[in-house]
């Protein structure tokens, strides 16, 4: 089985033309909001309980963050992973609390001005090269749950997994677009660091790979679980 987990401000309906693509691999896209509540190291432990040995956990931006996390938690079952877009976490204190302090006005703006919310989401420029994946505007029915994610699970919050490279033992895999230089060095970085890990960049595609280049992340995927 693979399991996939969505990014922030996203939806497990997401995965669905990549999933298609994987025939005929099982796959099944985890609702991430099902585990809003909880810290991310909980939502981590959880979300292991899902996988049995053998099983691939595929993660994107938020997802992949927290699929770092259930890597080095002690109950990971996983025996392969991808990362996408994946944030290896943030180191210094000062760099932490302004994370908590702008993730904080993402939460107020979500449950205060949904549209406006939608709207400066999108504008962020770590999207200028990217496309979009959804109408956000559905999620509205969601934004109590969406704005408890960037309280519980802000990057500032998360231990940074970076310290802990060393718990990841199993192959995994880590895809970037070729226009997100941020992610794309910080994903060269661990792969300098983790065993058994490989990095692909996809051409002409931005943070949001999976929906930049859905064909070619699917070949990376099969090629990668192989």
């Amino acid at each position: 089985m693979i399991f996939f987990l969505h990014g922030a401000v996203g939806h497990s309906s997401d995965w669905h033309p990549i999933i298609e693509s994987l025939h005929p691999h099982q796959c099944e896209a985890i609702d991430l909001y099902s585990y809003c509540t909880e810290g991310i190291n909980v939502t981590a432990r959880n979300i292991n309980l899902l996988g049995k040995p053998g099983d691939i956990i595929v993660g994107y931006s938020l997802g992949a963050r927290i699929t770092l996390q259930a890597l080095i938690e002690d109950n990971s079952p996983w025996s392969k992973a991808i990362f996408i877009s994946a944030h290896t976490g943030m180191t210094g204190n000062e760099t932490r609390q302004a994370r908590v302090k702008d993730d904080l006005k993402w939460s107020e703006l979500c449950n205060s001005n949904w549209n406006q919310f939608v709207e400066d989401w999108e504008r962020q420029s770590i999207f200028d090269h990217s496309n979009l994946i959804a109408d956000r505007n559905q999620l509205i029915h969601l934004k109590e749950k969406i704005s408890e994610t960037f309280i519980n699970w802000s990057t500032g919050k998360q231990a940074p997994p970076i310290a802990n490279f060393d718990l990841i033992k199993i192959p995994n895999m880590w895809l970037t677009g070729e226009f997100d230089q941020k992610y794309t060095k910080m994903a060269a970085h661990a792969c300098e660091q983790i065993p058994l890990s490989q990095l692909n960049i996809l051409s002409n595609s931005g943070h949001r790979v999976p929906w930049d280049k859905p064909k070619e992340t699917a070949d990376a995927i099969n090629v990668f679980i192989s």
